[in-house]
């Protein structure tokens, strides 16, 4: 299950670097505490009701990524199953226009 791993890696990465960008949106966000003009207030209120739906939507958006992942991956294992001459065939396909294209670049 190599696909099912690359996916939870891929998911533990974006989740790490929104979380990063969200952090760091945090600390922009107590730094502009201390101005008081209108502008900079009016922006980090903005900023503020930015993080909190990215805060609440993030998890919401994590879990339909990784159950249409899995539903696809579930599919693509019966299919190969059910019908490993196609998938090698196709698999074949592939790889030689690949090689095609790769040949006609040099």
């Amino acid at each position: 299950m190599a696909t099912t791993d690359n996916v939870k890696e891929m998911r533990d990465n974006l989740a790490g670097e929104l979380k990063s960008v969200i952090k760091e949106a945090e600390t922009l966000l107590d730094d502009t505490n201390d101005h008081a003009e209108k502008r900079y207030n009016s922006a980090r209120e903005k900023l503020k009701t930015a993080l909190d739906t990215a805060k609440t939507e993030l998890p919401k958006v994590t879990k339909k990524a990784v159950e249409k992942t899995k539903y696809a991956a579930h599919v693509t294992d019966e299919y190969v199953g059910g019908n490993p001459w196609k998938a090698v065939s196709v698999a074949a396909a592939i790889g030689l226009l690949a090689g095609v294209v790769i040949g006609r670049s040099k």
